[in-house]
């Protein structure tokens, strides 16, 4: 089994703890360590290579289809409307995934991903130009809800977390634009932007639980939980500051102790991820929990005390703070590794 340099420490720790604790005779374990083998440098540098590719044709995709004069020149010169363009793309999109799934077991995931996003742009200009065709207006909304739809069905039958990254993408794109078309005096459902974000961020938690119980969904579970939580948390930074005001001229003519209940809000879902992180042994909850607990407090500082505390006490309570937190948690483990061991034993 081929991995890298931390991988392949990792591993052999891992291996000697177990012929320490009895579970490995020493001829299990130096077969085991037999099988690793580190990545070939070779491979390292490759995947590099089509890393900057894929960079490339990224940038290569804005700088033609982003520039209207000279899609206007190809479609004079070759005498195509709009619909002839998607159907081109649409066709190159099924014979590029086709030739992909053909390939399949011989690439990396990697590469396969690469491939993937490649495909990913090739839908997403037929359905550009089938939405100019079909005259959908000056908004993306149509263009996004369906780039929703058709990334999450290519995501799920060719099990490409790139492609659920786009689907998620535009989602996020698609109720940016919906609920800016259908406001009012900046307010979607009674609530700004930092508000609406932060409960699209709910949402999408509240998703992942469902999403757990679709199994062509489930590979692509974590990546909603991350999204779900950086939506989550950067929208109620946003409220704890700018509170639930439609324009930033309201919002000034507020005392900023208007919106300390946001605050207080923000504080105790920060400590509630990192909590249940903890409870749960879920790396990302716990650390966007002590990120944004963080986040609060400095920008608290910046809001209330600037002017007034002096900067050294500021930054000793946050120390002595962390300091008993950290040492908190250090019993807590300490307490896990005797209580496994009494178990094993």
């Amino acid at each position: 089994m081929e991995v890298d340099k931390n991988e392949h420490a990792i591993l052999e720790r891992a291996i000697e703890e177990w012929q320490q604790a009895g579970k490995l005779t020493p001829e299990q374990a130096a077969g085991l360590k037999d099988t690793l083998e580190p990545k070939v440098a070779r491979q390292q540098i490759a995947q590099y290579f089509f890393f900057i590719a894929l960079f490339c044709t990224l940038l290569a995709f804005g700088a033609i289809f982003l520039n209207e004069k000279l899609l206007e020149k190809i479609k004079l010169y070759f005498s195509w409307n709009d619909l002839a363009i998607a159907a081109i793309t649409a066709v190159l999109s099924v014979l590029w995934f086709w030739y992909v799934g053909k390939k399949r077991k011989r690439l990396s995931i990697v590469t396969y991903e690469i491939y993937m996003v490649l495909g990913g742009l090739s839908v997403l200009t037929s359905l550009i130009y089938c939405c100019k065709q079909a005259g959908t207006g000056t908004t993306y909304t149509a263009f996004l809800l369906l780039s929703f739809f058709i990334l999450g069905i290519l995501s799920a039958v060719l099990h490409s977390k790139a492609l659920w990254i786009g689907t998620i993408a535009a989602a996020v794109g698609w109720f940016g634009e919906f609920s800016l078309y259908h406001s009012a005096d900046n307010l979607f459902l009674g609530m700004n932007y930092p508000l609406r974000y932060a409960a699209l961020g709910l949402v999408l938690l509240a998703f992942t639980f469902l999403q757990a119980q679709v199994k062509p969904l489930i590979f692509t579970h974590r990546i909603t939980f991350i999204t779900g939580l950086v939506l989550a948390f950067c929208g109620l930074w946003g409220i704890s500051i700018f509170g639930n005001y439609n324009t930033l001229v309201g919002w000034q003519q507020v005392r900023q102790i208007h919106v300390l209940a946001y605050s207080i809000i923000f504080a105790a879902a920060s400590v509630i991820s990192f909590l249940l992180g903890i409870k749960y042994k879920d790396e990302a909850a716990r650390d966007f929990g002590v990120l944004f607990l963080l986040i609060n407090l400095y920008t608290r500082y910046f809001e209330y005390f600037w002017d007034s505390m002096n900067k050294g006490i500021f930054f000793l309570i946050l120390a002595v703070t962390f300091g008993l937190v950290g040492r908190w948690l250090e019993r807590n483990n300490r307490k896990r590794k005797k209580t496994g061991i009494a178990q094993q034993s």
